[in-house]
């Protein structure tokens, strides 16, 4: 069996000489791809009605060492999943870099834009932004790549008049954060592939905690999509190797727009708050 064959196709091409266990797990697998791609060996087992040795040696049946080479092998499939050296490497086995690198970024950062405009829910885009402006504290989590737009995140609320602080990397600074999370607070989590432990671990202890969760992601199986009241999913494409934080900061944008415009006097107020103390602090340059 060939090396370059997908799951899918080494699945189909030994499905006949399967025994009948496998054969129930092999459909399973064909039907919940997305899901597998995130899942756990234990989860995926309980949920085909499969022990878990049946599902490594259906794994190992496939020519994979076990369910996480096999869930790799999946997971490369999907463009959004791929690392940035398998995108990297792709990029130059395809011909290198484009002539117009400018048109090129252009692209693909509109069309992060547009794809990930027409994914809003209106629904959730309302009850998120009533639950924050409802909220005691808003507590904003992303670490990594997703640091940069937790950062913008708090600022834009914190300019509105909110109380908002980003967590932007786990261990005690994160402890910290979660110890101070209540049920009349909103979390907020920002976290892209590849996803890290400290924002499902977050939204984890806001649950616990009772406090409303905002899931910035993008894809409906991150781990942190099912975890969350309102789930938000930014196309992340990037133009060359890494992923794009356009369609987030995109989210974030429409977000505080929405706030504004549903509280556009109390806005205005904190907007001027801030202006005043910008000047009186000699904070701004002047000619």
């Amino acid at each position: 069996m060939t090396s370059l064959a997908t799951p899918r196709e080494r699945i189909l091409a030994t499905f006949a000489e399967l025994p009948p266990k496998q054969r129930r797990l092999a459909r399973f697998f064909l039907d919940h791809e997305d899901e597998i791609a995130f899942a756990s060996a234990n989860y995926i087992s309980a949920q085909a009605g499969a022990s878990p040795a049946t599902v490594v040696r259906f794994c190992q049946a496939l020519g994979y060492e076990g369910y996480t080479d096999l869930q790799s092998a999946i997971r490369i499939q999907f463009p959004p999943y791929r690392t940035a050296v398998q995108k990297l490497t792709e990029q130059l086995a395809n011909g290198g870099f484009s002539d117009n690198l400018p048109a090129q970024i252009s692209q693909a950062n509109s069309e992060n834009i547009q794809d990930t405009m027409s994914r809003v829910s209106k629904r959730d885009l309302i009850n998120a932004v009533t639950a924050i402006i409802q909220a005691g504290q808003i507590h904003i989590f992303g670490s990594g790549l997703s640091a940069a737009a937790a950062a913008l995140a708090e600022y834009s609320l914190t300019v509105l008049g909110f109380s908002a602080r980003a967590c932007l990397n786990g261990g005690v600074q994160q402890t910290l954060e979660v110890a101070r999370i209540s049920k009349d607070d909103v979390v907020i989590a920002i976290t892209i592939w590849r996803y890290l432990r400290h924002e499902v671990e977050a939204v984890n202890s806001a649950r616990v905690a009772g406090a409303t969760c905002i899931a910035i992601t993008d894809s409906l199986v991150s781990p942190i999509a099912d975890l969350a009241d309102y789930t938000f999913v930014a196309a992340t494409e990037g133009a060359v190797h890494s992923r794009s934080l356009t369609g987030i900061l995109s989210l974030i944008d429409l977000i505080s727009a929405a706030i504004a415009a549903q509280r556009p006097e109390e806005s205005m107020e904190a907007l001027k708050r801030i202006d005043t103390l910008y000047r009186e602090c000699g904070m701004l340059w002047r000619d």
